[in-house]
């Protein structure tokens, strides 16, 4: 069923746009210095309770405390008084207009306060029952011409820990904010001279901030863990190992400053009881080999899962999902904790390898789909054995992966040729790409947006340059067989067999959100945000908005009555995707926050 949204809604939400632009370049202010003059404070929260790691373990169904939810990355919620016979009467209870700029944020929401982070760091907190601003922080940047990695204009997510409202801003400083003023108590930069920037948000883990980083012409990506209480780095690791240090020699002689792109950029997730935090690494730029003068490298740190104490870094384990990428296929998206029987389907659709020597039945796992090439992994938790894999959309990088999870590239597809065009499977922007996934402990299946697209790519003959970025040019393809871009599919976290596979025109490209009434929540390019039935993938509920719904869908409940919220507007994002679908209306822009409820 289909709810418009009424015009006047829509002129106001645009007006304020335009009203709330972002702020002009200014310098940054001293670290630790405060910043009262960069907040406007209408209204202090009142009565607000200091997040405790105990309340991190165990949020209330009726908050929505952490980007996607819980420490596992679940995005999942208890709260059911939405379900399928009643999301048909969903209905727009407020907006509010957002910044202008890339805008992918999921918000979060604690004892009735909606906490969101406009583009370019103008950070809000909002009276989560009717839009109104209690507060508002507009973080100081220097001139845009300053800042080479424009991926930190967006945020997706924000972290809330102790008294403080957390994030890593665009000139990539690690701030805290006092989350019932909004005045800035204290600021941690991390330099990178404009090159590094964070996109994806950071968690806050047993006292510590842990915040990738995107790291775009710029050599040596990393993960960083700070001190919660005043963001004070305490280690650093990063991601591609440097001259005489191991798996150096992995890097076929590349210098260390050549070696661009490898960052930590995408959701991280914990296990309080293993104390494990868990990332994963991105691929490197130039896409050719050749042009990296690197054959047969399988570079060591890109593509890899971690697990690491947040205390101190130390890697517990790790796992190269992808050696020798020529591809861009990043493999640093979210793998969620789940604790299952392990019990592989050999005959499942997909099914690229299990392990026969894995302990059956329940363990915690680590499982999803963590890399651009669709390729679903599940590992122990505990130990990173790996259990099994299985292919999702069509891929042709990866040839085959052994019982213990050693991946052997397609030798036919690695781009070893200059003057050849290879038809890939996926595109650079994946079989999956950013946008999260979710996991209904109900059924223990997880369910991930997936995009039905190939390229046909050949490698520039000029000298790559990190301005360039994988240097190559690509023209776009569907799938075998297929027609619709978007697609989702609900996978067994216990056999890896598909239990649904639901498919649309236009890319859906927005994180999932499952609930406990039995609903699938998802936004699209085409400006649709959908409910799903979570048990067979149909859809039953949709509502049209201004723009692109990119943002994550969250839930949460004040007073008894549970609310549907989202932000859209979009920006410059899935190119290629778009490319596929233009007759499409896929308006960008005109960034906003819808929040829907039940007719009271």
């Amino acid at each position: 069923m289909r709810h418009p949204i009424k015009a006047a809604l829509l002129c106001s939400a645009l007006a304020c746009a335009l009203g709330s632009s972002g702020q002009a370049a200014q310098a940054p202010a001293a670290p630790g210095a405060p910043a009262a003059s960069n907040t406007l404070t209408v209204k202090p929260v009142a009565n607000f309770v200091p997040v405790t790691d105990a309340i991190m373990r165990a949020p209330k169904p009726e908050d929505w405390l952490m980007y996607r939810g819980n420490y596992a990355g679940w995005a999942y919620s208890q709260l059911d008084k939405i379900n399928k016979t009643n999301v048909k009467n969903l209905q727009l209870v407020w907006s509010r207009a957002m910044a202008p700029g890339d805008n992918e944020i999921t918000p979060i929401v604690y004892n009735g306060v909606m906490y969101i982070a406009n583009p370019n760091d103008v950070i809000q907190a909002i009276d989560a029952t009717s839009g109104d601003l209690l507060w508002e922080y507009k973080h100081p940047l220097p001139a845009r011409e300053a800042l080479h990695n424009h991926q930190g204009e967006h945020k997706r997510s924000l972290a809330l820990y102790g008294n403080f409202i957390i994030f890593v801003s665009f000139d990539n400083i690690v701030v805290g904010l006092d989350a019932r003023t909004g005045q800035r108590m204290w600021q941690q930069a991390r330099g990178g001279d404009g090159f590094v920037t964070n996109s994806s948000g950071v968690l806050v883990a047993n006292g510590m901030v842990i915040a990738g980083s995107t790291a775009n012409g710029y050599g040596g990506g990393y993960i960083s863990g700070h001190d919660a209480k005043n963001g004070e780095e305490l280690w650093r690791k990063e991601v591609i190992p440097h001259p005489g240090e191991p798996g150096d020699e992995t890097w076929g002689g590349s210098p260390f400053e050549k070696r661009w792109h490898t960052g930590i950029w995408g959701h991280i997730t914990y296990d309080p009881d293993l104390d494990l935090v868990y990332y994963g690494s991105s691929g490197v730029a130039p896409a050719s080999e050749a042009q990296r003068n690197a054959p047969g490298a399988t570079l060591a740190g890109t593509d890899t899962r971690f697990a690491v104490h947040p205390k101190t870094g130390e890697i517990v384990w790790k796992h190269q999902t992808l050696p020798r990428d020529n591809w861009d296929q990043e493999c640093t998206f979210e793998m969620m904790v789940i604790n299952t029987p392990v019990n592989p389907d050999a005959s499942a659709t997909g099914m690229m390898s299990i392990n026969p020597d894995a302990r059956k039945g329940p363990r915690k796992t680590i499982t999803g789909i963590p890399c651009k090439t669709g390729i679903a992994w599940s590992f122990d938790a505990a130990n990173g054995e790996f259990l099994w894999a299985k292919q999702t959309v069509e891929q042709n990088l990866v040839a085959k992966i052994d019982p213990k999870g050693l991946v052997t590239v397609n030798e036919d597809m690695v781009m070893k040729d200059v003057t050849k065009t290879y038809a890939i499977c996926p595109t650079y922007a994946g079989g999956r790409d950013w946008p999260m996934g979710a996991y209904s402990p109900k059924s223990n299946v997880f369910f991930v947006p997936l995009t039905n697209l190939c390229i046909n790519v050949k490698t520039k003959p000029d000298t790559p340059t990190p301005a360039q970025g994988y240097n190559t040019t690509a023209v776009g393809r569907f799938a075998t067989g297929k027609d619709k871009v978007g697609r989702i599919d609900a996978i067994s976290a216990e056999t890896g067999k598909t239990v649904w596979s639901w498919e649309t025109r236009v890319s859906n490209y927005s994180p999932l959100l499952a609930t406990a009434g039995g609903l699938l929540f998802n936004g699209g390019l085409d400006r649709y945000l959908r409910a799903l039935d979570a048990d067979n993938g149909q859809v039953i509920w949709q509502s049209r908005l201004p723009s692109q719904t990119v943002g994550g869908t969250v839930t949460y409940a004040v007073n008894g009555r549970q609310y549907i919220a989202i932000s859209a507007g979009g920006g410059s994002l899935a190119g290629l995707q778009m490319g596929m679908t233009k007759e499409a209306d896929m308006t960008s822009g005109s960034n906003a926050v819808y929040v829907f409820a039940l007719p009271q």
